[in-house]
């Protein structure tokens, strides 16, 4: 493991940015060192910043995902229409965007795209979705917020807006801001998390729209 450590200080790693990776992810340095090294002339050469911490979320990806399953997730994305650059783009900009099951990715698009009417390379552009519970955080989020359009309460769903901030921006920003206009706001939500979390969304897709 020492030596892998060493290769990530010759390149440029920030001592504190290795410390922090290897309290969440201690395995992804154990490798061979030839192998490691490999890796991060790789992400190196993709354009990556050794100073930052997205520098070694990419190591890591590569260090845990094989070749063949990366190719699989190629063609997740592919088939929802992305093009082998944007989905370099989008692991540039978060390399977690490689990391879901196909499964998983399946159903983000899925729901995003066929339920939701998002355009598919909108995600490309905000690749973090794909890490995010689609039970827990995506399905009730973009339900309540088409509650909300369908009452005249926003202009539209912006998408970084929607599923990009924590659960207490949320709340503040969509439920708390109108509970003045429509108090039944902070029930219907939990509404919809009950909803997602039991997964009606997925056997009664009708009912969910409005």
């Amino acid at each position: 493991m020492l030596p892998n450590v060493k290769t990530l200080l010759d390149n440029g790693v920030p001592e504190s940015n290795i410390t922090t990776m290897f309290n969440y992810h201690p395995r992804a340095f154990v490798m061979s060192p030839d192998q490691f090294k490999e890796i991060v002339k790789d992400v190196k050469e993709m354009g990556f910043n050794p100073l930052l911490l997205k520098f070694l979320h990419a190591v890591i990806l590569f260090r845990k995902v094989s070749k063949s399953a990366m190719e699989g997730k190629f063609d997740v994305y592919k088939k929802w229409g992305w093009s082998d650059e944007e989905i370099w783009k989008a692991f540039r900009k978060f390399p977690g965007v490689l990391e879901p099951s196909k499964e998983k990715i399946t159903a983000i698009m899925d729901f995003l795209v066929n339920e939701m009417g998002f355009e598919s390379l909108i995600i490309a552009n905000h690749p973090s979705i794909v890490s995010r519970s689609l039970e827990k955080l995506i399905v009730p989020r973009a339900l309540f917020a088409r509650e909300l359009l369908s009452k005249g309460l926003i202009k539209d769903l912006r998408f970084s807006v929607v599923f990009g901030t924590s659960e207490k921006v949320f709340v503040q920003r969509f439920v708390n801001k109108y509970k003045d206009k429509a108090p039944e706001l902070l029930k219907l939500y939990e509404e919809k998390l009950e909803f997602a979390v039991r997964g009606e969304y997925k056997s009664n897709r009708a009912s969910c729209r409005t």
